[in-house]
């Protein structure tokens, strides 16, 4: 009895110990799981972002295609109203040309009809008399004939002068008509270009307005796409911690990432900024299994077009990450636990490869050691 009274309280407390135990790390899960939501969450809205943000760039492409055809449009029917312009200005000058000549001409048919008609008087006042009057002024018969022949032949002359003087002046005048009329067409191209002009200047108008929402949009879009990498950022910060902290960790001696392939074709900084080794060796590598070098979790499954293109990061739990990129597939998730040699995806040759294609296949094995890429060499 005395033995169980002792043993009771141990028990108690052993109990106590694992049942703390027990909701920590009930609690270290649901924290890590609502971290991996955040991050796919996170993920899947800038995925849909993307492809938004496509269609977007799409219609702005659009927008700026009808935009410019519209400009295009409105400077032609500049040059043509200049060019209707330029034609009723030279119209102009040959109205103003012909109506000189016009008022010329008729102040010569003026003077000619004042002096015509001034002969007549001074006829009519000298010799305001019948023939016969004109008989018996002259000396004899040959005079009175020379005589009125003579008043007959001025009368004559000037009144074809002032015939000849008129026919020339319905000549101008019906060449001014003329020009009248064609300015008149001319004015009127020109009001219709300009109204066409101004339809024009309308639907430029409304283009503009479109190619500035496209804009907007795409500008949006972008800060949503960045919003949601700061969240993803944030995720994968808070699911490293708690991978971690989890008790997961790696032998911290590597295998070789692609079982298949040790030929390496591109070492430790080969070239400035590669800061991993590349193993290669064909496009017959396409699609080979690309493996985890040591047990941990999967904090990074990337999907990227550039750069590291499609790619998988590890954490170790030992302050150790590896980095598998270019991969042509990724058969893991975030917050997945893997195992040492276990298929996270295929070699590939995605994101930023020399050459780009099939001729780029490899897989770029990176080592981070407390933060800073190191020598994969120096662990496998």
């Amino acid at each position: 009895m005395r033995l169980l009274n002792k043993l009771l309280p141990l028990v108690l407390a052993l109990c106590l110990v694992f049942s703390s135990t027990a909701a920590v790390t009930a609690a270290a899960e649901s924290e890590l799981e609502k971290a991996e939501n955040s991050y796919v969450a996170a993920k899947k809205q800038y995925d849909k972002l993307k492809d938004q943000k496509v269609s977007a760039e799409e219609k702005l492409v659009a927008a700026q295609n009808a935009y410019y055809a519209l400009v295009a449009q409105v400077e032609a029917l500049n040059k043509n109203i200049a060019s209707v312009q330029a034609q009723i200005n030279k119209l102009d000058r040959e109205i103003k040309a012909y109506t000189v000549k016009i008022n010329k001409q008729q102040a010569l048919l003026n003077k000619k009809y004042r002096e015509f008609c001034g002969r007549l008087k001074a006829i009519y006042i000298s010799g305001s008399m019948s023939s016969l009057q004109v008989l018996f002024t002259c000396e004899d018969f040959s005079d009175y004939l020379t005589r009125l022949e003579m008043i007959t032949k001025v009368g004559e002359k000037d009144a074809i002068a002032i015939e000849e003087l008129e026919d020339l002046l319905h000549e101008l005048q019906a060449m001014q008509r003329q020009l009248d009329a064609d300015r008149g067409a001319q004015e009127a191209k020109k009001t219709e270009l300009n109204e066409r002009k101004n339809e024009l200047d309308v639907k430029k108008s409304e283009a503009a307005s479109s190619l500035a929402e496209c804009e907007s949009i795409i500008s949006e879009i972008k800060a949503a796409q960045a919003d949601a990498q700061k969240e993803m950022k944030e995720a994968l910060a808070q699911i490293n911690k708690l991978a971690a902290s989890g008790g997961i960790k790696g032998s911290g001696q590597l295998c070789y990432p692609v079982p298949s392939c040790s030929t390496v074709s591109c070492g430790f900084y080969g070239y400035s900024g590669h800061n991993g080794v590349d193993f290669a060796s064909g496009p017959g590598l396409y699609g080979a299994p690309v493996v985890a070098s040591d047990d941990g979790q999967v904090v990074g499954a990337d999907m990227w077009e550039y750069s590291y293109g499609h790619h998988v990061t590890i954490d170790h739990g030992n302050g150790m990450k590896t980095i598998y990129c270019h991969m042509s597939n990724i058969s893991v998730s975030v917050g997945q636990n893997v195992k040492k040699g276990q298929i996270i995806g295929g070699v590939g040759c995605t994101g930023h490869v020399i050459p780009s294609g099939m001729g780029g296949t490899h897989l770029h094995f990176g080592v981070i050691v407390n933060g800073a890429f190191v020598n994969p060499f120096s662990y496998l």
